[in-house]
Order: structure tokens, then C-alpha cells, then sequence
């Protein structure tokens, strides 16, 4: 590490949790989706846990630490033109940079979306969302493929995210695979003290479960699915 780069403690435990939670979780719902048929209703268990995640997330980017929220990396759209026109020079940012940043929000709004719209589609056979006797079966099928449409555009984000991760941790030398693990970066003594003091572990304890259980009781409370007859 350069004599003038120290480390400092960026990321809190709760988001680096809810991180490594939310990869799972993603990659929980791909391989049940295409396991197979025995395999929806854990599909839908893990879209339930990406949605609490979510919603935690959301009340994590208001109450949490300082590069936890949104104020602090959702910026205007100059700044991410400026960021991008010395992409490679910039130097490096305590938190999300801009660019990154809006990626985050992007990522988290699709997956809630993906998770949202899951709630209310069917296989027509076995399984349904809780949601789907609210709608039609001309509504739930739209939504159904909208479903399939936006995880394709998560895929994308995704891989997007992954290169941008690789290019910042090999070419810029700047380790963020290892920061989301013990949440410490190398930042220059010219940037300051960004550093947090505290994880928030109560605060984020309590929003984790509130999240869960809006969750549960959106699920619980749902109307009974309807599916037809056959004989």
C-alpha cells in the first residue's frame, strides 16, 4: 500500500451482510428457476427473501450509515458526466462513486421490481403468486413475461456490475472485492477521515426484521389462490 493511503473502515457489517445475502439469494433464484418444475416453490421462497432484502434496503439508504445512503452516492447527472469524462483518472471515492452509485439503485430497483411481479404470476397448474387471483389471467401472463424481460436486464446489470468490480479491483488496484468482505478501503490522506465509527447493528437488526415481516404478512394476508377444475 502507498505511504500515502491508509485504511479506513467504509462499509458497515449490516450492508456487507445484506450484500452477500442479496448474492445468494440471486443466485438461489436462478438455479431454482431453471432446476425444474419440483423446484418453483423454493423460487418463490427466495423471491420472498429478495424482496425483504430489498426493503431493507431501501430503509438502510435512510437510517443507515454514512456510505450506506442514498444522499451520499445517488448523484446528479453532471457529476456522473464528470466522473465519466476522467474515467481512469478519477480519484479513488470513500463509497460508491458516481457511476457506481446510480448502478447500486438501479440493481436494487430491479430486483424489487422482478420480486414485486412475481407475486402475482402462475404456472397455470400447481403454483401461483400470492397476488395472482387479484388479477386476470390476460394481466398475469403480461406480467409473467415482464418477469422473464427484467431478470434478463438484471443478467445484464449484473455482468455490468461484475466488470466494473474486476477493471476497479485489477486495473485501479483498489480491492473492492476484498472491502466488501472486512469493509475497509485504501484511501489517500488527501481525502480526509471518511472513515464511520459505528455498524448501526441495532438499528439495522430492527429494519431486517420489520422488512421480513411486511413481507410475511403481505404473503400470509394474500387471497387464496384460484385455479380450475380439471377433471
Amino acid at each position: 500500500m502507498p505511504s500515502d493511503q491508509r485504511p479506513q473502515l467504509i462499509w458497515d457489517l449490516p450492508l456487507r451482510l445484506w450484500h452477500w445475502a442479496l448474492v445468494i439469494c440471486l443466485a438461489g433464484s436462478w438455479i431454482t428457476a431453471e432446476a425444474g418444475f419440483e423446484w418453483t416453490q423454493t423460487h418463490f421462497y427466495f423471491g420472498y427473501t429478495a424482496l425483504a432484502l430489498v426493503l431493507f434496503r431501501l430503509t438502510w439508504g435512510v437510517f443507515g450509515t454514512l456510505h450506506s445512503r442514498y444522499a451520499s452516492f445517488v448523484v446528479s447527472p453532471m457529476r456522473v458526466f464528470r466522473y465519466l469524462k476522467n474515467i481512469g483518472s478519477n480519484p479513488t471515492s470513500a463509497g460508491h462513486n458516481p457511476l457506481g452509485g446510480w448502478a447500486s439503485a438501479l440493481i436494487v430497483g430491479l430486483i424489487g421490481l422482478q420480486a414485486s411481479l412475481g407475486l402475482f404470476i402462475s404456472d397455470d397448474i400447481f403454483y401461483a403468486g400470492p397476488y395472482n387471483s387479484v388479477v386476470s389471467d390476460h394481466t398475469a401472463d403480461a406480467l409473467a413475461g415482464w418477469h422473464h424481460r427484467i431478470f434478463t436486464l438484471i443478467q445484464i446489470a449484473l455482468v455490468m456490475h461484475l466488470a466494473a468490480v474486476g477493471w476497479h479491483t485489477w486495473g485501479l488496484k483498489e480491492r473492492l472485492i476484498q472491502a466488501m468482505f472486512h469493509g475497509k478501503k485504501n484511501l489517500h490522506e488527501s481525502a480526509g477521515n471518511q472513515e464511520i465509527s459505528e455498524h448501526r447493528a441495532t438499528i439495522a437488526l430492527v429494519l431486517m426484521v420489520l422488512a421480513t415481516l411486511a413481507v410475511t404478512a403481505l404473503v400470509y394476508f394474500a387471497p387464496a389462490p384460484v385455479f380450475d377444475d380439471f377433471y
